[in-house]
């Protein structure tokens, strides 16, 4: 039987030109997030590029140990202002190929017009990031799978669906195959929406039957909502689609959504801000129980809750952080654990090592996750089965190149090595072998 094709299921091909003019407001730095527009201005410039691609060239010769924090930044920067996305892909594709040359990569958009309510000048439109991504896909039919980035402010119901066709239901016609240009749909809530939105209904109901997969960011840290406006996104007791005939876990993680919503208020949590601190705010667009009224209602319907919740939700490292401390007084259940009951009930429901992967060579980190893939669903099979690998490049160039990344998963998860990057993705993503 011939191998199946090794896969990245979370990477992202977006740069500079994609995001708002105030996009560096997702870093918790207050002397950014006052002047981001300025910053991000400055390294758009020819002159920033060539400094850049310079000071991460000196960094590339250091051994990945021994470099520092700017390092980092700028191996990120120097990704981040590539010319093109196709230029951002083919740097994870020249090492994803050293695994596979069959390897398929998937790149996930995201949808950034609605991040900020504030016009950017400089940012190209959702649509036209689009675009670039169809011509990647052109270039590389069988080794690239982007995801189609939704958001219900964007479109919804009907409209959203027939939008979304013309990406899901048009492709190319390769080797005596049809390749869609789209694969799956890229949920990204905290850039300021609740994933059981109703306005998403329709789309849900559709990826269901047609057996359209959904990659959705669950972590506490990440992009965000960076506008000034967040109390409007946060209604007391938001719309909630649900099941014709709601069942108790349901309605208790309806109830227990609206509790966080209240508490969140009583701390103060959820108010405007002119420069954009809604990190807290934002963790309620990505709770892992949103998700449980969605699998209720559509149960055939793969959902990958991607990051494992993210490495400060897999070990409690919250002695470490004052803000982790206090939500821990409210929703003390890590969301590694959160995410790891869901699996054991819904058997669609799948999860990514994408970023959190950067700390496998944390032993409490790598151990807890060991215990994760080795826990039973109700069937009896491990959650290994439906672990899936990703790097979530180049947002990890922050913490380790890409090629480090791959070595370190591959050392430290070896007994998981085909699952986890070739059998349960060929799964998941169901696309022409």
């Amino acid at each position: 039987m011939e191998q199946l094709p090794f896969s990245n299921v979370h990477t992202h091909v977006f740069n500079s030109e994609c995001v708002p003019d105030n996009f560096l407001r997702i870093l918790p730095n207050k002397t950014v997030r006052r002047m981001p527009k300025a910053i991000k201005a400055l390294l758009d410039t020819k002159w920033s590029r060539a400094t850049i691609v310079a000071l991460s060239k000196i960094s590339a010769k250091k051994d990945s140990n021994k470099r520092n924090s700017f390092d980092k930044y700028i191996a990120f920067l120097e990704v981040a202002t590539q010319r093109k996305q196709l230029d951002v892909f083919e740097l994870e594709f020249e090492v994803a190929r050293q695994y596979d040359s069959q390897v398929r990569i998937v790149g996930l958009t995201m949808n950034m017009d609605f991040m900020d309510n504030r016009t950017s000048r400089r940012q190209i439109t959702f649509e036209s990031q689009l675009e670039a991504v169809k011509d990647i896909k052109r270039y590389y039919p069988k080794n690239f799978f982007p995801f189609l980035g939704i958001d219900p402010r964007h479109k919804s119901g009907a409209d959203l669906v027939n939008w979304s066709k013309a990406y899901f239901e048009t492709g190319l016609w390769t080797d005596g195959k049809v390749f869609p240009y789209f694969s799956g749909i890229k949920l990204y809530p905290a850039l300021g929406f609740f994933p059981f939105d109703p306005r998403l209904d329709e789309l849900y109901a559709y990826a269901e039957t047609n057996q359209l997969p959904v990659i959705t960011h669950v972590t506490r840290v990440g992009s965000q909502y960076i506008g000034t406006r967040i109390s409007e996104l946060i209604p007391m007791k938001p719309n909630m689609l649900l099941p014709g005939n709601p069942s108790e876990r349901v309605l208790t993680a309806q109830e227990n959504t609206y509790n966080r919503i209240r508490i969140y208020a009583e701390q103060k949590w959820i108010e405007d801000s002119k420069i954009g601190n809604n990190d807290k705010a934002c963790d309620l667009f990505t709770h892992p129980e949103n998700y449980i009224p969605i699998v209720e209602k559509y149960p055939k319907l793969k959902i990958c809750l991607a990051h494992m919740g993210g490495s400060n939700e897999i070990v409690d490292n919250s002695k470490d952080d004052p803000d982790l401390q206090q939500i821990r007084r409210f929703d003390s259940q890590l969301w590694c654990d959160r995410i790891r009951d869901m699996m054991v009930r819904y058997p669609n429901l799948y999860t990514d090592i994408s970023y959190t992967l950067s700390d496998l060579d944390n032993p409490e980190v790598l151990a807890a996750i060991l215990r994760f893939m080795n826990t039973p669903d109700d069937r009896g099979e491990l959650l290994a089965k439906r672990v899936l690998f990703g790097t979530d490049f180049f947002m990890t160039e922050q913490e380790k190149r890409e090629s480090d990344l791959y070595k370190l998963a591959m050392k430290e998860l070896a007994a998981f090595n085909d699952l986890i990057t070739r059998q349960n993705p060929a799964e998941f993503l169901r696309q022409p072998l």
